[in-house]
C-alpha cells in the first residue's frame, strides 16, 4: 500500500462571507512530486498557508505523515520542509553559518555532517563559505532549499519557487527537486506556469476560483491530450491518402510535410500503414503535448465565469 505523507479532506477557508478555498481535498504519496496548478489568484497559497497552520482553515483535516496538524501541530510540522515565499537569510553572514544559526532553532539535534550533505545535495559547496549578498537569485532559492531540507523532512512545500530565475536556474532547480523526490522526500509544489508543472511533477491538481477540478497524472494527461507530429515522406499525395484512411486530421501541410495531431498509440500504425504503401518516412517527430490547450479548456481559460 502507498505511503500518503500529506492528506487534505475537505479544506475550506472563508473570509466574511467569501470562500477563498472550498472542500480542497487530495493526497501525495511519499517520494512523489505533486503540483498545485492554477492561474494567479485561484487559492494555491492559501492551501499551503492552510496546511503548515500560517492560516486558520475553516473546515476540514489535515494529516502529515498520518499526524492531523490540529490535535499534534508540533509533531506534525516536523516532518515538513517548506519555503513559501522568498527565503530569508542574513546576507551579511555565509550560507553555510545561515544554515547553521538554523540548525541550532531546529527541534531536532542536526551534526555539521549533516549540514555538509544537505550543501552537497543542493549543489552549493563551492560557494557555501561566501556571504549570503554576493549569491545569485539561483543560489539563494538552493540555499533555500537547503534550510528546508536540513532537518530531513518528509515533505518538502514550495510556493512559485521558480519566480524570478532564469532558463538555467529553473533547469538546475527541476532536477535538484527530481533527486529529492527519488530519494524518497515528498514534494508539493504550487506554480501558475503550466510548463514546469509539466516538467517536473508526478501529479498534478487544478485550482480554479478556490475549487479542485481536477486531478491527473502527467503521463495520463499526455497519452490522453495527444500531441502533434510533424510528418515528411517522398510521396506527399499518396501519403495524403493513407492519412485520411486512418481517419487523420491534417492539420496543415507544406509540400512532403505534413503536421497532424495524435496519440502514441497512433504512431506506430502511421509509419506501419507508410511504409507498407512504399512510402518513405523522411521525418517522423513530436513537437507539441497539448497541455496548454487542456489547461485552459479546464479552467475556462484562467478567466472568472
Amino acid at each position: 500500500m502507498t505511503e500518503k505523507v500529506l492528506q487534505l479532506e475537505n479544506v475550506s477557508k472563508k473570509i466574511g462571507q467569501k470562500e477563498i478555498i472550498h472542500n480542497i481535498s487530495f493526497e501525495v504519496e511519499k517520494g512523489e512530486v505533486f503540483g498545485l496548478l492554477g492561474p494567479n489568484g485561484a487559492g494555491k497559497t492559501t492551501i499551503i498557508r492552510s496546511i503548515v497552520k500560517l492560516i486558520k482553515k475553516t473546515n476540514g483535516d489535515v494529516h502529515i505523515s498520518g499526524i492531523n496538524v490540529d490535535d499534534n501541530f508540533k509533531d506534525a510540522i516536523k516532518h515538513v520542509g517548506a519555503i513559501i515565499e522568498n527565503p530569508e537569510f542574513y546576507m551579511y553572514m555565509s550560507g553555510l553559518n545561515n544554515l547553521k544559526q538554523f540548525a541550532r532553532m531546529s527541534r531536532k539535534e542536526i551534526s555539521d555532517k549533516q549540514i555538509m550533505d544537505v550543501v552537497k545535495q543542493v549543489k552549493l559547496e563551492h560557494a557555501i563559505t561566501s556571504k549570503v549578498k554576493t549569491y545569485s537569485l539561483g543560489m539563494r532559492q538552493r540555499l533555500g532549499l537547503a534550510q528546508a531540507l536540513i532537518h530531513q523532512p518528509d515533505l518538502l512545500i514550495l510556493d512559485e519557487p521558480t519566480n524570478g530565475l532564469d532558463p538555467q536556474g529553473m533547469r538546475e532547480f527541476r532536477e535538484l527537486i527530481r533527486e529529492l523526490a527519488q530519494r524518497g522526500t515528498s514534494v508539493l509544489i504550487s506554480s501558475h506556469l503550466l510548463s514546469e508543472i509539466q516538467q517536473i511533477t508526478d501529479r498534478f491538481a487544478i485550482i480554479n476560483q478556490g475549487k479542485l477540478t481536477h486531478i491527473e497524472r502527467i503521463t495520463d494527461l499526455e497519452q490522453e491530450a495527444g500531441f502533434t507530429i510533424q510528418l515528411e515522406v517522398s510521396d506527399p499525395e499518396a501519403a495524403k491518402l493513407v492519412l485520411e484512411t486512418l481517419a487523420l486530421e491534417i492539420t496543415n501541410r507544406n509540400g512532403n510535410q505534413f503536421t497532424l495531431h495524435t496519440t502514441n498509440e497512433v504512431v506506430p500504425e502511421i509509419a506501419r500503414a507508410l511504409v507498407k504503401a512504399n512510402i518513405d518516412v523522411l521525418e517522423l517527430a513530436k513537437i507539441h503535448v497539448s497541455l496548454e490547450d487542456r489547461f485552459l479548456t479546464l479552467t475556462n481559460g484562467g478567466e472568472k465565469a
